[in-house]
């Protein structure tokens, strides 16, 4: 059963936090891969802006997260049922990836007894004592979900949203 009070489009905030998130999302991903090609002493520099910008992201993905929820998902019209339960299923997926994202980053940190240092501005930390077990688990499902994971979903989201606009602007395919 639909919730008529659902639009079937996304409103511009909506599509505001869309490509916001998008642009972080590509930032914080770039970062991450540099660092971890990079010579040590650019490592840490480069980390240190990828956990300076963590900060911010972790606030806008939170906020996105609680927006979309609040407004629930735009209804999904077009497409077969399996196109149709494709793409819900795909940003939520997307959601709780990046959930799970902001989550294990300052995790990883905060079990080390470090915090996120924003740009040398503050640090924000969490005392979290759960010790090596907690640290390696959050390390893993961090780089898993960052490395693996979250590329795959937005290359299938791309690919998707390229049919889907291809569609429309042809009347079919």
């Amino acid at each position: 059963m639909r919730d008529s009070n659902i639009q079937s489009d996304y409103s511009g905030i909506s599509a505001l936090n869309h490509w916001l998130t998008a642009l972080a999302v590509v930032a914080m991903w770039t970062l991450g891969l540099a660092a971890g090609e990079a010579p040590e002493v650019a490592e840490d520099y480069i980390m240190s802006i990828h956990i300076g910008l963590g900060f911010f992201v972790l606030w806008f993905v939170l906020w996105r997260t609680g927006w979309r929820l609040a407004k629930g998902f735009a209804r999904i019209d077009k497409g077969s049922h399996f196109e149709r339960i494709a793409a819900g299923t795909m940003h939520r997926l997307l959601l709780l990836v990046l959930l799970t994202l902001i989550f294990t980053g300052p995790i990883y940190l905060f079990t080390e007894g470090e915090g996120m240092e924003v740009f040398g501005w503050f640090t924000f930390y969490i005392p979290m004592p759960f010790g090596h077990t907690v640290h390696e688990a959050a390390e893993e499902v961090h780089k898993f979900c960052a490395g693996y994971l979250l590329p795959i979903l937005i290359g299938v989201h791309m690919l998707a949203a390229t049919r889907h606009w291809l569609n429309q602007r042809r009347g079919g395919l």
